[in-house]
């Protein structure tokens, strides 16, 4: 039977009987093909009036025998919430996510459903009294991938819809009568990080790899007709623990035989699927999510603590934005830009005993180039995983129960949590704005140093989240008036503005402060995660003690050392990203209700008087682009990082855009 043949013949047994101009319009066939087809089907003696006995059998090597929808997985981009509840059972639009799925496969006169379940499989079960379902347990899903549940399933896979529960569509897009095997697809203009087809064969997908743009992507459910069933199962048995098929997903393995697995590729609108990657992806679809989500977590009952850490029960740790997103990251201050080419050059170098073997060597190879680079004694000098790490090391060798910290305010919110960590309080100096320009409130902050006595002070400059800098001798003022009190100077965001602080006096002339720095910022190699800082000699044997008992790994450190010799590459993009900034605060400060304060950082901060702030953000993330806020006061602000001349044109027009037209009042 041909596809033609097929469609106008399910058309028929839909709808009963239907005239030839309301088939063409189901079926997008021309209304001359329709009759043509018609013609062929009533010599044939499939059609009379309506469907024939004989139309009916013709159709019946077509009907669907099941749908097997996959539930095992535990849901780790959905973490918390998926401590609690499967993906499967969020509910979003009110609705529960594989109930809808299910209520859709039945509406379609699919009624044998087969529901994978392992990970809190218990809160599946009640599916099968209220839908008649039939629960079938994937005991391995928690060490092998989703071929796990295709094999669990394998004695039910026959003509089969295949289906993830966390899926949502719009609209019923399962039928009881499938002409052959498909999978769902869907277009992305840019890059995403998903299986895309590259190649066709004649109707037949015929090459699928993993990211890509500009094309389709597979999404949502396929369909296996008969002869794709029997081949899959076939070379599922063969290949299960022998070429060990069950560590593959099913893309991986349908990409392993797709010259003999042939799917076609249906195309679906942006609109038709969702698929749910994280929490915030069904947020930004279903507002009211959230509402039910914390309702969820309020009522979960919490697992009993061992009496030793019942004293954390009112702490909680401190977790960065997290996001799938790879461009338009405007939310994370990274340098966008990226390390030097040399950093890149170490991985071709990288050893086996790079790998396998300590770092022993007598001297430290990074610690050699920091010493040479700044002009600074090694003794002055400590290297950590990351300036976030070298902080919590700070906080946590001289904090003890009880003591206070003063803290800047606005200021990052990470260390606030270090102090409740530790069992301490804070109390904040103001971090003021004035025109266009931030600066610490020093009277503040020396009036409350001289009354409480901290036992640290934290100062960051350039500052977190405003961008402002204090001058060297204002540092210096502060140390020697507080020799009682540890300053924690974090310069994360040294490099982008003129240096104006004499490091090297600073540590050689007091051992009461602590320098942190980093290369995730200025040098671009964020994921590598290596801090530096300095600190006197004479204190630097006590922070040693919370350092990592064995050195940075050897590939960070080398690539540190090749970002330290490429200073005409740093200086360049550094040089672009400031005259960027620059633009972008003058373009911002020429839109009325907009004032966009100075900065020395890679990052700027925004305040939009009457204008809802939280909505612009979700404008800006509806369209790639993300933020963060952070309250000053009453007022709530943007801090938008600086990335390259195109994106920061893009964020520029999409705030015009909207403070043209969001005004309040």
């Amino acid at each position: 039977m041909t596809e033609q043949e097929f469609n106008i013949l399910y058309e028929l047994h839909r709808a009963g009987n239907a005239a030839a101009e309301e088939l063409a319009e189901k079926t997008g066939y021309e209304v001359a093909a329709v009759h043509d087809v018609l013609s062929k089907l009533k010599e044939q003696g499939m059609v009379d009036s309506g469907l024939t006995e004989k139309g009916e059998e013709a159709l019946r090597p077509y009907k669907v025998d099941n749908a097997i929808i996959m539930a095992a997985g535990s849901g780790l981009r959905g973490l918390p919430l998926t401590r609690y509840v499967p993906k499967g059972l969020f509910v979003v639009k009110g609705e529960v996510l594989i109930e809808r799925q299910i209520e859709q496969l039945i509406a379609a006169g699919i009624h044998e459903i087969i529901v994978v379940v392992g990970y809190l499989k218990e809160k599946f079960y009640y599916l099968k009294e209220k839908y008649g379902v039939i629960i079938v347990e994937n005991d391995d899903y928690y060490r092998y991938n989703n071929m796990s549940s295709l094999y669990a399933a394998k004695d039910y896979i026959k003509r089969s819809f295949v289906c993830c529960s966390d899926n949502y569509f719009a609209e019923n897009v399962f039928r009881d009568y499938v002409y052959d095997s498909y999978y769902a697809c869907q277009y992305s203009k840019g890059y995403a990080d998903e299986y895309f087809v590259t190649k066709m064969n004649g109707d037949y997908i015929a090459e699928i790899v993993k990211g890509g743009e500009d094309g389709w992507y597979t999404i949502g459910e396929a369909f296996f007709s008969e002869s794709f069933s029997k081949l899959f199962v076939k070379y599922m048995l063969e290949e299960y623990d022998k070429d060990n098929a069950k560590n593959l997903i099913m893309d991986d393995f349908h990409i392993k035989h797709i010259d003999e697995l042939h799917f076609r590729l249906y195309k679906y609108p942006d609109d038709l699927m969702k698929e749910f990657d994280s929490l915030d992806d069904v947020e930004k679809f279903d507002s009211a999510f959230v509402d039910w989500k914390d309702k969820v977590m309020a009522e979960a009952e919490p697992k009993e603590v061992a009496p030793i850490f019942e004293k954390y029960d009112n702490v909680e740790r401190y977790n960065s934005a997290t996001t799938n997103q790879m461009y338009g990251r405007l939310h994370l201050n990274e340098n966008s830009f990226g390390p030097s080419e040399k950093c890149l050059d170490v991985l071709k170098t990288i050893t086996r005993e790079d790998l396998c073997t300590y770092d022993m060597a007598s001297r430290d190879f990074l610690l050699d180039a920091l010493a040479k680079h700044f002009s600074m004694p090694e003794d002055d000098i400590f290297i950590h995983d990351g300036s976030s790490e070298i902080l919590k090391s700070v906080f946590a060798i001289t904090l003890e129960r009880g003591e206070t910290v003063l803290l800047p305010n606005p200021g990052w919110n990470y260390y606030a949590s270090l102090v409740r960590e530790h069992f301490c309080s804070f109390e904040t100096y103001g971090v003021l704005a004035d025109d266009y320009t931030y600066s610490v409130d020093m009277k503040d902050l020396l009036e409350k140093a001289k009354k409480l006595t901290p036992r640290i002070i934290v100062i960051t400059s350039p500052h977190n989240p405003t961008g402002c800098k204090m001058r060297g001798k204002e540092v210096e003022f502060i140390v020697k008036n507080n020799p009682n009190s540890l300053i924690l100077l974090d310069e994360a965001y040294w490099g982008y503005a003129e240096e104006e602080t004499d490091v090297r006096r600073l540590v050689e002339c007091y051992n009461n402060i602590i320098i942190s720095r980093t290369f995730s910022k200025y040098y671009g190699l964020a994921n590598m995660r290596i801090g530096f800082g300095f600190c006197n000699s004479s204190i630097r044997h006590i922070f040693g003690l919370d350092l990592p008992l064995f050195r940075v790994n050897p590939i960070s450190r080398k690539m540190a050392v090749a970002a330290l010799s490429d200073k005409e590459y740093y200086e360049k993009i550094t040089e672009e990203i400031c005259s960027i900034r620059e633009w972008f605060i003058d373009s911002l400060n020429r839109l009325p209700h907009v004032t966009a304060f100075r900065s020395c950082a890679n990052f700027i901060a925004a305040r939009f008087d009457g204008i809802r702030t939280q909505a612009l953000k979700e404008c800006l993330a509806k369209e790639g682009i993300l933020i963060r806020l952070f309250q000053d006061g009453d007022a709530m602000l943007t801090r938008i990082t600086i990335s390259d001349r195109a994106t920061m044109e893009k964020a520029f027009a999409i705030i015009k855009k909207f403070v043209e037209t969001n005004k309040k009042g």
